[in-house]
């Protein structure tokens, strides 16, 4: 006995204008972004509204939006292109007329009772130290409708390729700075926390404007060290005594050598106007001990630029 089943009379139609595909979202053609942009900075959002059409639909709906491409380590909702430091976030309309949510989701839809207007959105994203390039991978966004009373509807959300990425950055040119301060004297450290010697000197950079420029000083021989006196190096023989670096007038704290944005003890050294800037920091003596014991004098320190 042949048997005729029953015709599907419910329809949802993504996108709304029944053609079964979607446009796709475009980036800027071209980005300039700092380097050391903090991490999660949305530099870009891109979105659409494409509609959802659902009629008669009497069952409930299973609604699955996954990403095609590799997601960043730790985070399974941002997902990787192929300039460094730069990913990709999907959002749609959460349930038939929500606002956005961020996928990969799965959803159960009970049957549409008003509105089902759908959207989709694309943030571009910082994810770690941003490199150059164009974008030539990039995620795209599958969402799928299944149900008893439907036929199941596919439809992905793709991005355009070509996006120019531009790194902003400085170059350092004075890796290295020695500072040769003069002989100091017990009289001029008479207590703890007395300071002399002040010798300043610039740390020098050639920036794109309006990058803004901050600083992380380590201290080379306590890597650890998060206090405001640098340790003294290997082959002192003078004791109660330490070095100071300031930024103006304010002794710096020192932190982990990392450009990353937020950095511990990491402080503000201005905006780049474009070109030759300079940055200067001092060192000093300080007397750290009521016991002063005179000899020499060596300390070392590191700075790590960071790019925002």
């Amino acid at each position: 006995m042949t048997q005729t089943l029953p015709a599907l009379a419910a329809t949802i139609l993504f996108p709304s204008s029944g053609t079964g595909s979607l446009a796709n979202l475009a980036f800027p053609a071209s980005m300039t972004i700092s380097r050391d942009a903090a991490i999660g900075t949305v530099l870009n959002t891109e979105a659409a509204n494409v509609g959802l059409s659902a009629s008669g639909v009497t069952c409930n709906v299973q609604k699955t939006v996954t990403v095609n491409g590799t997601s960043i380590p730790g985070d399974a909702q941002t997902f990787q292109t192929n300039v460094p430091g730069i990913g990709v976030r999907f959002y749609i309309t959460d349930g038939w007329n929500g606002g956005f949510v961020q996928v990969p989701i799965s959803q159960t839809l009970v049957s549409p009772t008003g509105s089902t207007a759908h959207y989709t959105r694309a943030d571009l994203v910082v994810t770690g130290p941003v490199g150059a390039g164009s974008l030539t991978t990039l995620p795209s966004m599958t969402v799928t409708f299944t149900g008893s009373c439907i036929t199941t509807v596919t439809t992905t959300q793709s991005l355009t390729t070509g996006s120019a990425v531009t790194s902003n950055t400085c170059s350092v040119t004075t890796p290295a700075i020695v500072f040769n301060l003069p002989k100091g004297l017990s009289k001029n450290l008479p207590t703890v926390g007395a300071t002399t010697g002040d010798t300043t000197l610039p740390i020098g950079l050639n920036c794109a404007a309006g990058v803004k420029v901050a600083v992380t000083i380590t201290d080379a021989t306590t890597p650890s060290n998060r206090t405001t006196t640098l340790s003294l190096a290997q082959g002192s023989s003078a004791s109660g005594v330490g070095i100071q670096i300031l930024n103006g007038s304010t002794p710096v704290a020192f932190g982990p050598d990392s450009a990353v944005a937020g950095n511990t003890n990491q402080w503000s050294a201005g905006t780049a106007s474009g070109g030759v800037m300079q940055i200067p920091i001092t060192a000093r003596y300080v007397r750290t001990s009521a016991t002063l014991v005179p000899g020499s004098v060596a300390a070392r320190a590191t700075f790590t630029m960071s790019y925002q």
